[in-house]
């Protein structure tokens, strides 16, 4: 059952093609097994080449995603949540009862869920951009956990990657429609940090000069 090196990833039992693989070192705690090996349900090298080869890239990527889980990376924020799964159990407590708090990564899961049904995918992006940038410069807490200090290191990390007034206006718009209604949902008593934090909302707008009145008109041939 030696590894098939002209079909890699695989091997032979039995003249059926097996995909094999390990599990990197730094994620086996999210595994019970050090291998990952199953049947490729074929008998044919150019057929399960294409699986193997395919089921290689899909680990990748899931392993990709595992890691950045840990890790304080630039561009944090860009990434998709995709938590829906945990949205569906985050306001259930392990006794049946509610939640004592969800953290912002649920919250925007419960707020997709609920609120994102036939809305755009502007309106999904708009959210997990927006909530990430908080997870960016104060990490993914507990909606209770949040401080005025956390809002206000926020806004200071806005304003540091140069956005408008108007454009913080919004961010801080979505962040607070997000928590607000989570909180609601789960039945969070919520003393919303985010509401009332100062900054100049006319940063960065520029105002549009008038047009002249019976300046000069150009003509035309």
């Amino acid at each position: 059952m030696l590894e098939n090196n002209s079909c890699p990833f695989t091997f032979v039992k039995r003249g059926f093609f097996y995909f094999t693989r390990r599990v990197p070192s730094d994620l086996r705690r999210h595994y019970t097994s050090k291998k990952i090996s199953f049947s490729l349900r074929t008998r044919s090298k150019v057929v399960a080449r294409s699986r193997a080869l395919r089921a290689a890239q899909q680990l990748d990527e899931h392993w990709y995603h595992l890691r950045i889980q840990d890790v304080d990376v630039p561009g944090k924020h860009l990434l998709r949540m995709g938590l829906g799964r945990q949205a569906d159990n985050a306001h259930i407590a392990s006794d049946g009862g509610a939640a004592s708090t969800v953290t912002l990564t649920e919250a925007v899961a419960i707020y997709l869920r609920l609120k994102g049904l036939g809305r755009p995918a502007t309106f999904h992006r708009a959210a997990e951009r927006s909530c990430g940038y908080v997870i960016d410069a104060c990490g993914d807490k507990g909606l209770t956990e949040y401080t005025k200090t956390d809002a206000n290191a926020f806004r200071d990390a806005l304003l540091a990657r140069g956005l408008t007034g108007s454009s913080i206006t919004r961010i801080f718009g979505t962040v607070r429609s997000v928590t607000n209604f989570a909180a609601s949902e789960t039945g969070i008593s919520l003393n919303n940090p985010f509401t009332g934090v100062y900054y100049d909302r006319k940063a960065g707008v520029e105002d549009r000069q008038p047009l002249p009145i019976g300046g000069p008109v150009m003509a035309t041939c």
